[in-house]
């Protein structure tokens, strides 16, 4: 999933087939799940493309798009196994006694963090460094940052 016009479509897309009740296969039901761990977006997706851009939501500016995209992106490593470290620091962090979202947003958080300064230096995304940053993830570190 990239962060293309393309996306952005899809994603209002299933904004709005959820809205109606509609059934999702595949990524787009995964797009539909990660609405619904973030209820807070809701009114937030009937802005259409205004919906696309940062918005204020519980005193904090988020970007709805973005941060579904993240979501997508992290999940689909550890539904896959694509990349095994990112589905053991995942588990780890819930063995350790975070729960799934709050895990789940952990992982996010170091992708999120190397892929905006990968792209942001014009290189490729550093996976070494992605697998290094969540060996050293734990609950404690989540917990002392909030």
């Amino acid at each position: 999933m990239q962060f293309d016009k393309e996306t952005q479509v899809r994603i209002l897309q299933v904004a709005a087939g959820r809205e109606e009740g509609q059934d999702f296969e595949e990524q787009d039901a995964r797009i539909a799940h990660i609405m619904d761990l973030h209820p807070e977006f809701d009114d937030i997706w009937k802005l259409g493309e205004l919906g696309m851009h940062p918005q204020e939501i519980g005193g904090q500016i988020v970007n709805p798009f973005v941060h579904t995209v993240l979501h997508v992106i992290v999940d689909k490593q550890i539904l896959t196994g694509q990349l095994e470290f990112v589905e053991e620091a995942y588990r780890r962090l819930k063995d350790q006694g975070m729960e799934d979202h709050h895990a789940l947003h952990a992982v996010i958080a170091v992708y999120a963090e190397l892929h905006f300064a990968n792209f942001r230096q014009g290189i490729q995304f550093d996976t070494l460094d992605y697998e290094s940053r969540l060996a050293y993830l734990s609950f404690e570190d989540s917990n002392s940052e909030d």
